[in-house]
């Protein structure tokens, strides 16, 4: 996937993780449901019974034999669906990562104690935290079987549909039901904001990365559906490729709104309307001149996860909304 390559810094291939606890309180790992402290307990009404489960995925199937408790991933993106669910993982890949660059993410783990096993995941480091469960992502296919003698793994898509992904994930961890929740107001939110954003309908949107040197990227793989579709927003005309999209190329498509995501990688000071704003070319565009461009900080918009669609229908019904 050449677009999915294109965010391989942005929502970042990882290894593995570990820390201390979900909510951010520091658990003890335990095999029966009896053998679990009263306040654990309480909490555990709002999980889904059924363990053991035998979960399918990408590698098999693994036994799960009971409600894990110490959650380790090695994908950035996998956070964000635990954090959807109210569930954190006790380490993850990248968390500095995310609290530098990830404000809707960072948002939501602020205050947990994750642990942070950086970019590169040490595996012995890892193993010796002890987690009850491993979910990883495709890229890590090949060391299953390494993973699994640490601890039952599942193996899941990087950039499967988001809301595929999370009911797998719901599914390992037994919150179905918070899962089936999350996609429910997701979808009832989504109609609402279409009707509202109903007088825009013949107004043209596109979502666009600045890259520096008047240069953009940009998707076509429907990444941008829920968006598109799910708020009933018009689509520019003409060919979007996945890649490059020059600035002579971004006016012949000449959108009435414009949507440019912070790319983390190539910050620029003052933001793209500040860098722009003395090129005749920029200023040509319907959606410079009628004040319709925005600058969204979050650069995991065109990513797969669930909180990149969740928070991104707020900010996009908040700038059409107006």
């Amino acid at each position: 996937m050449r677009g999915f390559k294109l965010l391989a810094l942005l929502i970042v291939v990882a290894m593995m993780g570990i820390s201390m606890g979900c909510g951010g309180t520091n658990k003890e790992s335990f095999s029966k449901a009896e053998d679990r402290p009263a306040e654990l307990a309480g909490k555990e009404q709002q999980y889904s019974s059924g363990f053991p489960r035998t979960i399918t995925h990408l590698k098999g199937e693994t036994v799960i034999e009971a409600r894990p408790v110490k959650i380790a991933t090695p994908y950035i993106a996998f956070v964000d669906y635990l954090a959807v669910m109210d569930e954190y993982p006790m380490a993850a890949q990248g968390v500095e990562t995310i609290q530098r660059n990830f404000p809707s993410l960072s948002k939501h783990i602020e205050g947990k104690e994750i642990m942070d096993l950086g970019m590169e995941v040490n595996l012995e480091k890892l193993l010796e935290t002890e987690p009850d469960l491993i979910i990883a992502a495709d890229d890590m296919k090949d060391q299953y079987d390494r993973l699994t003698q640490i601890a039952p793994t599942v193996i899941f898509p990087q950039a499967g549909d988001w809301r595929e992904t999370l009911q797998q994930i719901a599914e390992v961890i037994g919150k179905e039901v918070t899962a089936k929740n999350v996609l429910a107001d997701f979808d009832r939110k989504s109609k609402a904001y279409k009707q509202k954003l109903a007088y825009r309908s013949d107004e043209s949107v596109l979502f666009a990365m600045y890259s520096g040197k008047d240069q953009f990227i940009t998707w076509k793989d429907g990444r941008f559906d829920p968006f598109y579709k799910g708020l009933g927003l018009k689509q520019v005309v003409g060919t979007i490729e996945d890649g490059p999209l020059s600035l002579e190329s971004l006016v012949s498509l000449n959108p009435d709104h414009l949507f440019i995501i912070n790319n983390w990688q190539y910050p620029i000071e003052g933001g793209v309307k500040k860098a722009l704003e003395n090129s005749k070319v920029w200023n040509s565009l319907n959606a410079v001149k009628n004040n319709h461009v925005y600058e969204l900080k979050d650069p995991s918009l065109p990513g797969p996860m669930a909180l990149a669609k969740i928070d991104g229908i707020e900010e996009i019904m908040k700038a059409l909304g107006k």
